[in-house]
């Protein structure tokens, strides 16, 4: 009797626990956009200054930049004036973009494939791919943050994480942990942050014209 009661209560918990998101659907969302985004690096038809901007809207529908935007200062965000989370997003979306740009530079050519899913809370998952790295000939492990909608219709990534000699970079709490230090030194000076992402993307676009490659550096 005692055993019949213990699978009855694991039947009940099981029947009426929450639906794991970690599902097909959210596997096809990054297998299905991701390779869109892909595609345009691979698009030799493209002039550079339109593939950047068909990067930049495919990335846009991808993910939620604004809420990466605000996720990457942390707190600072609650005390920025809409005006000045303005000024701050316009020159952050442009960073981020290349940031992405250069990151998934090292994919050119190649195809993404969804290895799998985990569910990571009610409405968010971790999506794991492998891409080839089109330099080295290696498959690279690419992870996505996975959102779901509170209305359950749309997906979003909040986050990338690409695995490098054998840890995982997540570009934006890479960012996160490199601009909330930089505020915390300057007294939340959005301005000051607004310089040093100038300082930033000038650096990249020196070393994209002289040949150095990726100028990464959060």
């Amino acid at each position: 009797m005692k055993l019949m009661g213990m699978l009855a209560a694991v039947a009940v918990a099981t029947a009426f626990a929450p639906a794991a998101f970690a599902d097909k659907k959210s596997e096809a969302y990054v297998q299905t956009n991701a390779n869109s985004v892909l595609s345009v690096l691979n698009d030799r038809s493209l002039t550079a200054e339109a593939r950047e901007k068909k990067f930049g809207e495919y990335m846009n529908k991808f993910a939620h930049m604004p809420s990466i935007a605000r996720r990457v200062i942390g707190t600072n965000s609650r005390t920025l004036s809409e005006a000045d989370f303005n000024r701050y997003y316009k020159i952050f979306e442009t960073y981020a973009l290349e940031v992405y740009q250069v990151h998934f530079d090292q994919f050119r050519g190649e195809g993404l494939r969804v290895t799998g899913s985990k569910d990571d809370g009610p409405q968010r998952s971790t999506v794991e791919s492998v891409i080839k790295n089109s330099q080295t000939g290696k498959d690279t492990k690419v992870y996505w943050d996975v959102l779901l909608s509170q209305d359950g219709k749309n997906y979003r990534v909040r986050d990338v994480g690409i695995e490098l000699g054998g840890s995982v970079l997540w570009l934006a709490q890479e960012q996160q942990a490199q601009f909330v230090n930089f505020l915390d030194r300057n007294n939340g000076d959005i301005n000051k942050l607004i310089g040093r992402i100038n300082v930033l993307l000038a650096d990249m676009e020196a070393r994209k014209k002289d040949g150095r490659g990726s100028a990464y550096k959060g």
